[in-house]
C-alpha cells in the first residue's frame, strides 16, 4: 500500500506507478482509496492527466520516502547499485538548467537521495562530447546520430511581460502591442507570432534583441519591456506570477526539448529514473497538453 502511494507521489500519477510496480491500475487506485480511508483525508486531486497531491498527500509523501529509505537500509546485504552507478553526469543547455532544471532539483533530491548528480551546463551546438557525461536535457531538432534520445515537449513561443510593468501599461491590445518596448532573444523574431495573431509581420524599430534568452527573461522580470518568451523557461515564472502573459495566442517553437542518453547497462536502472522524474515533473509543472508528453519508460 505504502509502496503504490510513494509510486504514485512521486510519477503523479496511478497509471505510472502500475507500471514500474508491475501491477494493474486498478489496483494502485484501490490500495491509495484504501489508504485515504485509514487516514480519514484525501491525498490525491486530478489536474488534467495527473494525479497531484493534497497537502495532506505531501506531508504523508515526505513521511513514506523516509520510512521506505530506512527499510532498505536494514538489509544491507542486499544486492544494490554501487556509488558509481547511481551517480549520473548530465549535460545541459544553460538556460534549461537556470530556468527550469535548478529549480525543480529538491524535489529530485528529496524523491531520491541516493542518487548523485553532477550537472555541466553547456553551449548550443555540443552534444555529449564527453565520455564521462551520461545524459543531456537540451533543445534542439532532434536530429543527432549514434545516441538514444526522447522527444520530451514541443515549445510554443508567446508574450509575456512584469505584474509593474502591465500596470504601468494598462490596457494592451493587439492593436497597440507594437507601441511598447519589445524584447527577444537573437534567434527569435517576433515576426512568427505576429503573423498567427493576424497582425503585420513586420518587427517595429523598439525591439531590443538579446543573444541570450536568459537575459531577454531578466530583462521583462525587470519591467523593460514584453518578451517573446518560450513556455518551458518561462514556466516558474508565470506561476510564481512574477511574469504575465499576454494573450491567448502561441506560436510554435523551432526546435522541441530533447532527453538524450548513450546506451549504459551499467546505469541504466538509474538513467530510467531520471528520466520518468522529468516526464513526470513536466506533466506538474508545463502548461503544456500532458497527452503530448511521452510516457514513462521501463
Amino acid at each position: 500500500m505504502l509502496r503504490a502511494f510513494e509510486a504514485a507521489a512521486r510519477l503523479s500519477g496511478f497509471s505510472a506507478a502500475a507500471k514500474e510496480l508491475f501491477i494493474t491500475h486498478s489496483a494502485v487506485s484501490q490500495q491509495i482509496r484504501e489508504l485515504e480511508n485509514r487516514m480519514g483525508c484525501q491525498l490525491f486531486y486530478r489536474s488534467g492527466n495527473a494525479m497531484l497531491l493534497t497537502p495532506a498527500g505531501k506531508g504523508l509523501a515526505d513521511k513514506v520516502r523516509k520510512v521506505l529509505h530506512e527499510l532498505e537500509g536494514m538489509f544491507p546485504d542486499a544486492p544494490r547499485q554501487g556509488a558509481a552507478d547511481r551517480t549520473l553526469t548530465l549535460e545541459v543547455m544553460a538556460p534549461i538548467a537556470e530556468n527550469w532544471l535548478i529549480p525543480h532539483l529538491q524535489a529530485f533530491n528529496r524523491q531520491h537521495p541516493d542518487v548523485r548528480l553532477n550537472i555541466r551546463t553547456t553551449p548550443d551546438l555540443v552534444i555529449l562530447q564527453d565520455e564521462a557525461v551520461d545524459m543531456s536535457l537540451r533543445y534542439g531538432d532532434g536530429n543527432w546520430r549514434g545516441v538514444e534520445k526522447l522527444k520530451l515537449l514541443d515549445e510554443e513561443i508567446f508574450p509575456v511581460c512584469s505584474p509593474k510593468f502591465l500596470q504601468a501599461h494598462p490596457g494592451i491590445t493587439l492593436d497597440t502591442l507594437k507601441q511598447f518596448p519589445l524584447l527577444r532573444h537573437s534567434v527569435i523574431s517576433w515576426s512568427n507570432w505576429f503573423s498567427k495573431a493576424g497582425l503585420s509581420p513586420d518587427e517595429p524599430d523598439n525591439t531590443l534583441a538579446f543573444n541570450e534568452i536568459t537575459h531577454t527573461i531578466h530583462a521583462a522580470l525587470l519591467g523593460q519591456g514584453i518578451a517573446l518568451a518560450r513556455s518551458l523557461l518561462v514556466q516558474e515564472y508565470l506561476q510564481q506570477r512574477r511574469l504575465v502573459r499576454l494573450f491567448d495566442i502561441a506560436a510554435r517553437g523551432a526546435f522541441s526539448y530533447y532527453l538524450v542518453w548513450r546506451k549504459n547497462d551499467v546505469k541504466e536502472a538509474t538513467m530510467s529514473l531520471f528520466r520518468n522524474w522529468v516526464i513526470a515533473e513536466l506533466r506538474k509543472t508545463t502548461a503544456a497538453d500532458t497527452d503530448c508528453l511521452p510516457p514513462l519508460m521501463g
